[in-house]
């Protein structure tokens, strides 16, 4: 039903700025603006990241890409299934057609077809990736979303961390195109997809020309196999980096991997462990106005 992970929309308090790091530090090109929202891409596609001006940093939306219209028409009648309305909204500009509805979480989920890939080749300043990769989303009920993203979005559970604490989903080879953590709301990280352990390296040369850092990394998750690097943007939310990410081919005979929180090896093979709060802590909460409306 889903193919791949298409983008992920960020409220940002300064769009300046955002777009600024965006396409100096992440390589990516802003393809247009309309009004308070910046639309940009790595590559061929439309776009790959959204950013919308607003009060604070807040997640707007995650993006899938479905096979086809059938399976858009599939997606719809399962929301009905299980009782999920679908949110009236403004179809994004290169989109044929699309969807939107809200997790057991308050995470807003889109599906769509028909994005344009007509973007032209660039190469982008600073580390340009090779394609979105996935959102970490934060949740409380972090089992519950689980089963939503599985039973409603069809993807697959390829490793459980501590018992439901740390959730990776798949809905392709990738071994991840969705994560799940469990604490707070909204999102703690947006991921791309680069080449090797050199372009990593590169983004920590990038970083430190534009008064950047690594929050965490370059390190080897042992959930996933990846390469990896973590870095905040200017709105507040971890971006990571990362390379060389398991491939699942075999799905009849592949078993999801099960790890305890206390084998630092799911983390990071290579030590040392996840960081303290400033990486749990950071993040994009769900927008204000969203929150108050579920009370």
């Amino acid at each position: 039903m889903i193919t791949a992970i298409g983008h992920t929309a960020l409220q940002v308090p300064n769009l300046d700025a955002s777009v600024a790091w965006a396409t100096t530090v992440m390589g990516l090109r802003e393809v247009a603006r309309e009004g308070k929202t910046s639309y940009l891409t790595h590559g061929a596609a439309h776009h790959s990241l959204i950013f919308i001006e607003a009060d604070e940093s807040a997640l707007d939306h995650v993006s899938l890409q479905a096979r086809d219209d059938e399976a858009l028409s599939e997606l719809t009648d399962r929301l009905v299934k299980h009782g999920v309305k679908t949110i009236d909204h403004q179809r994004e500009p290169a989109v044929k057609q699309s969807i939107r509805f809200e997790g057991p979480d308050g995470h807003v989920f889109e599906v769509y077809t028909g994005l344009a890939q007509d973007q032209p080749r660039h190469t982008g300043r600073g580390v340009q990736p090779r394609k979105f990769g996935h959102p970490m989303l934060k949740s409380e009920r972090p089992r519950e979303t689980q089963q939503f993203i599985e039973q409603v979005l069809g993807f697959r559970l390829s490793d459980d961390v501590g018992d439901g604490t740390l959730l990776f989903l798949r809905c392709n080879a990738d071994h991840h195109g969705i994560g799940i953590t469990k604490g707070g709301e909204g999102l703690h990280h947006y991921a791309w997809e680069v080449e090797n352990i050199g372009q990593l390296g590169l983004l920590g040369d990038v970083l430190e020309k534009n008064d950047g850092r690594f929050l965490w990394g370059p390190g080897r998750h042992g959930a996933g196999g990846n390469l990896f690097t973590y870095h905040l943007d200017p709105a507040g939310c971890v971006v990571e980096y990362y390379a060389d990410l398991i491939k699942i081919y075999d799905e009849v005979n592949y078993r999801p991997g099960r790890w305890e929180m206390s084998d630092y090896r799911f983390a990071n093979l290579w030590g040392p462990g996840i960081p303290g709060h400033e990486f749990f802590d950071a993040g994009a909460k769900l927008p204000a106005a969203r929150v108050a409306a579920k009370k």
